[in-house]
C-alpha cells in the first residue's frame, strides 16, 4: 500500500467515525493536519507565494475576511456577459438531457458541463483563472489557492427541502471560496443561493451544518430572516462565498428553475473530504492540469493554480 493510499484510507475514518460520533469539526481538523504534516513543504511554499501578489494586488481586500463573501454586479466583470451566453448555449446543448431528473446524484441541483462543453466555452475557464478571481482568492485565504472544479448547474421547480437545500456548511476544506455567477434571471422563489454572513456563523451553526441537522427555525431563531444574504439578481449578477464558514442554503426552486455558472477554490493539496470511488451523473468537472493545459488563457500565472 502505498504512503497516499494510507492516507486516504485514515482521512476516511477520521471522517466516518467523527461525524458519526458528532464531531465533524475535530474529524475535519484532522484531517487537516495531517494533510498538513505530510507535506509541509508544500503548505510553507503556498503561503510564502502568496505574500508578493497580496502585497501588490489591487484584489487584496475584495472578499473581506470577517464576512466571508462579497457580491457583485452584472457589469462587476467584462467577462461576464460571455459566461451567461456560454452558460446558455451549455444549458440548451443540454436542455433534453436534464429531463431525465432520476439520473442525477441531486434532481434539485446538478452540473451539465463537460470537458467538450468547456473547450467550446473556454471564457469560463478563463474567468474562474483570471487575475481578479485567483488574486482575490489568494488574498482571502492567505495563500496559493487551488481551483479545484466547475460547472453549469441546473436546478428544476421542486417541491420538497432535502440535502444541500436545507441550511448547512461545506466539509471539503476548513475554508474555501465558491464563485456563483446567474445565468438565468434569479428572483424570489427562484432558488436563489442564500447565505449568513462568517460573522453570523457560529461554531455551533458549523457543527449543526456539517451534520445537516438545523431546521430553517433553527437559523432563523438566531439569525432573523431578514439578514440573510440572497443572491438574487440578473443574468451575470453574483458573489464570491466561503461555503465552508458561511451558513447556505439554495436550489429552493418553487416558481422558476435557475442555472447558474459555479467555480471552486480550495486549499491545497486536496479537498478534506476523501473523494468517492464513482463520481454520479451530474456532480462538477473537477479541473486538473492535464485540462487547463488544452487552453489559452489570459492569465500567464494560471497553472499556479491548477492542482
Amino acid at each position: 500500500m502505498s504512503a497516499s493510499s494510507f492516507g486516504l484510507g485514515v482521512d476516511r475514518n477520521l471522517v466516518k467515525y467523527g461525524f458519526k460520533a458528532g464531531l465533524p469539526l475535530l474529524s475535519l481538523n484532522l484531517v487537516n493536519f495531517r494533510r498538513v504534516a505530510s507535506a509541509p513543504v508544500a503548505q510553507v511554499s503556498a503561503r510564502h507565494s502568496a505574500r508578493p501578489i497580496i502585497a501588490r494586488s489591487e484584489w487584496g481586500d475584495y472578499i473581506p475576511k470577517p464576512k466571508g463573501y462579497r457580491q457583485f454586479a452584472a457589469d462587476a466583470f467584462s467577462q461576464l456577459p460571455d459566461i451567461v451566453k456560454a452558460g446558455q448555449s451549455v444549458y440548451k446543448r443540454h436542455e433534453e438531457r436534464v429531463r431525465g431528473l432520476e439520473r442525477f446524484n441531486k434532481p434539485y441541483f446538478f452540473n451539465v458541463l463537460t470537458p467538450e462543453d468547456l473547450r467550446d466555452n473556454d471564457v469560463l475557464l478563463d474567468f474562474a483563472l483570471s487575475v481578479p478571481a485567483t488574486e482575490a482568492v489568494t488574498a482571502y485565504l492567505g495563500h496559493i489557492p487551488r481551483l479545484h472544479a466547475m460547472g453549469i448547474f441546473y436546478s428544476p421547480v421542486t417541491d420538497g427541502i432535502s440535502g444541500s437545500q436545507m441550511f448547512h456548511v461545506d466539509g471539503d476544506a476548513l475554508a474555501q471560496v465558491k464563485c456563483f455567477v446567474n445565468i438565468w434571471d434569479v428572483r424570489t422563489e427562484g432558488g436563489a443561493f442564500t447565505f449568513l454572513s462568517k460573522q453570523q456563523t457560529s461554531r455551533s451553526f458549523r457543527r449543526g451544518g456539517l451534520l445537516k441537522t438545523l431546521s430553517d427555525a433553527d437559523v432563523s431563531r438566531m439569525v432573523p430572516e431578514e439578514q440573510h444574504v440572497v443572491a438574487e439578481g440578473p443574468p451575470g449578477s453574483g458573489v464570491f462565498v466561503d461555503t465552508s464558514q458561511c451558513m447556505h442554503q439554495g436550489s429552493r426552486t418553487k416558481k422558476n428553475a435557475r442555472l447558474v455558472f459555479m467555480f471552486q477554490y480550495v486549499s491545497r493539496p486536496d479537498t478534506l473530504l476523501p473523494p468517492t470511488k464513482r463520481a454520479a451523473d451530474g456532480t462538477q468537472l473537477l479541473v486538473t492540469r492535464q485540462l487547463v493545459e488544452q487552453f489559452k488563457l489570459s492569465n500567464p500565472d494560471a497553472l499556479r493554480f491548477v492542482g
